[in-house]
């Protein structure tokens, strides 16, 4: 009885232990001599000619023209067997070889970028990457003021990696575009872009831009990222410590002055996110590009037609007589270089009076040079130097596309291959039964080189599929990416083989 009496009575005990309890705190607030805590009465007005009123004040200027740009890509695969680039594990592989013939499954995958509105009649700058390879009907843009438009794809320029961009309207929000030849190291910048695509904001839906500040840490930068299954090598490139995460390429870098200086395209982390170090393509890389697209309808490159030794090392240095430059493989037919007298064992020190060191730098410089304007090359041939001049021209479509191949070549394999020519049966004493493409260069401690492939060695079969023509390579080639194990079947010497070699892996 007394147990039942007890259990009936807690509840109460609890409640009157709760009022006192209550009461006890009220009591000790209300003997408080000071206030609970401190209040600002003043209102800090920003000063708009100071650094934080200037840098809010950019901000307000450019956010109505910065953009959420949403895609989709369908994926098909076989009988499900591969997953997500995120979730696959070496059995996939397995299954993709022995059950290839089985019927295929699809599936969506959503991609995430920003962008900059240019023009009062919607066209948006952003990057390639952000777009590429997606289904184009499904390309979709949000704005700051919540509107969501279908957008349409006008130009993309893989090398450059600029894609232009059309919404339909009028009266839309721009930016203004600076000066990134005057930027100084250590000038402030600031990051305006979606990070995750307004992930942060979705479910209040306000497509507010995320910002982020910073320096420019570098100028001329050049660095390798991966964009899905590509490559690419990006040069004089605007390094900054302002944060740019996923989701943030295509949208501005910008100057206290709220001017585009940059589109923040990349960064360099082993995490997959921000680790401070970003780079963004100097917006005045990018008003070329658009001015020729304006010109020509189409984004067009100078050309002037010659083949670079991909390094110039210690060794051949020596042998041609110089320290450093640019060693030429060889010369386009019919192309400016030709026409100039620029030979194959020719060494490039200058352009227009500028040294260059690298490939990359000399590509870069004749980038900036228009369509048919002349420009000074000075080199060394045999021990001498010689200047000479020559009229750029536009690359070739077909050299376009074999560049981008022969890029993969170097950048994930590390060796170059070419047709099996008669000349190149001869060079290397290679058999008429032997079909395939043959290796002509091959990068010292690179990933051909540290299986052992020769020059002269001939590449049979590349992933199980077999190899007869650079057509047959191309394909193959374009399905390998970065860090990817592949499979070879070479004839190098008297030998036949199987080797694998790792694929470059390359930092994003």
């Amino acid at each position: 009885m007394k147990r039942i009496i007890f259990k009936r009575i807690a509840p109460v005990g609890l409640l009157i232990l709760g009022i006192g309890l209550i009461f006890s705190i009220h009591l000790s607030f209300a003997q408080l001599k000071n206030p609970f805590y401190t209040e600002s009465a003043e209102s800090h007005i920003v000063d708009p000619d100071s650094l934080q009123g200037r840098i809010i004040s950019a901000v307000e200027k450019v956010s109505p023209a910065v953009v959420s740009i949403s895609t989709e890509r369908v994926v098909r695969t076989t009988m499900g067997f591969e997953s997500p680039e995120w979730e696959r594990t070496p059995f996939d592989e397995f299954f993709k070889y022995f059950f290839e013939d089985f019927p295929q499954r699809t599936y969506k995958t959503k991609g995430l970028g920003s962008g900059m509105i240019i023009n009062k009649e919607g066209y948006i700058l952003t990057n390639e990457h952000v777009i590429h390879g997606v289904d184009k009907d499904k390309i979709r843009v949000s704005l700051l003021d919540g509107r969501t438009l279908k957008a349409k794809i006008i130009e993309d320029d893989e090398e450059s990696d600029i894609a232009i961009l059309k919404i339909e309207g009028s009266d839309f929000p721009t930016v203004i575009m600076g000066d990134s030849d005057s930027l100084r190291i250590g000038e402030f910048v600031i990051a305006i872009g979606n990070p995750y695509g307004y992930a942060l904001s979705e479910l209040k839906k306000e497509y507010e831009p995320t910002v982020t500040l910073g320096v420019v840490s570098a100028k001329e930068r050049a660095m390798q990222a991966s964009a899905g299954r590509e490559v690419r090598t990006y040069t004089n490139l605007i390094q900054t410590d302002a944060s740019i995460n996923p989701g943030n390429s295509g949208g501005p870098l910008i100057n206290i002055y709220g001017e585009v200086i940059g589109i923040n395209t990349a960064i360099f982390t082993t995490t997959g996110s921000y680790m401070g170090i970003g780079f963004a393509i100097p917006i005045n890389k990018v008003k070329k590009i658009l001015d020729s697209f304006v010109k020509y309808g189409k984004v067009k490159w100078s050309w002037i037609g010659i083949y670079m030794q991909p390094e110039l090392t210690e060794e051949l240095a020596k042998k041609f007589g110089v320290e450093k430059g640019i060693l030429v493989a060889d010369v386009v037919k019919d192309s400016p270089a030709d026409k100039a007298g620029i030979k194959p064992g020719d060494v490039i020190q200058k352009i227009n009076g500028k040294e260059v060191t690298s490939p990359v730098e000399l590509a870069e410089e004749v980038r900036k040079v228009e369509i048919g304007e002349e420009i000074t090359l000075t080199l060394v041939r045999k021990g001498k130097e010689v200047t000479l001049t020559l009229t750029t021209a536009e690359r070739p479509e077909e050299i376009s596309k074999a560049e981008t191949i022969r890029r993969k070549e170097e950048e994930l394999l590390g060796m170059r291959v070419e047709s099996l020519t008669p000349k190149m049966r001869e060079k290397y004493n290679i058999g008429e039964r032997v079909k395939g493409v043959v290796v002509t260069e091959v990068e010292s401690g690179g990933p051909a080189d540290r299986i052992g492939i020769t020059p002269g060695a001939v590449i049979l079969e590349l992933n199980h599929k077999t190899i007869e023509d650079m057509d047959d390579f191309r394909e193959a080639i374009n399905k390998v990416k970065p860090g990817d194990t592949v499979l070879l079947r070479i004839h190098q010497g008297i030998w036949r083989m199987f080797v694998t070699l790792q694929a470059r892996k390359i930092n994003e």
